[in-house]
């Protein structure tokens, strides 16, 4: 009975910490939003260009 009660304990823990972990470092590999500006430009500016060649 203890020895249940043990490993549920340490089960809970690790899910737990997991968790954490996860939510931590959800958005560690977005790029800054001035990156992501940037880009929207960029991709815009490509589009018009393109547009105009045709």
């Amino acid at each position: 009975m203890l020895r249940g009660l043990i490993i549920f304990v340490v089960v809970i823990a690790v899910l737990v910490g997991g968790l954490l972990a996860l939510r931590s470092t959800r958005r560690l590999g977005m790029p800054s939003d001035d990156v992501l500006k940037r880009a929207a430009d960029r991709a815009r500016k490509q589009s018009a260009k393109d547009e105009a060649e045709r």
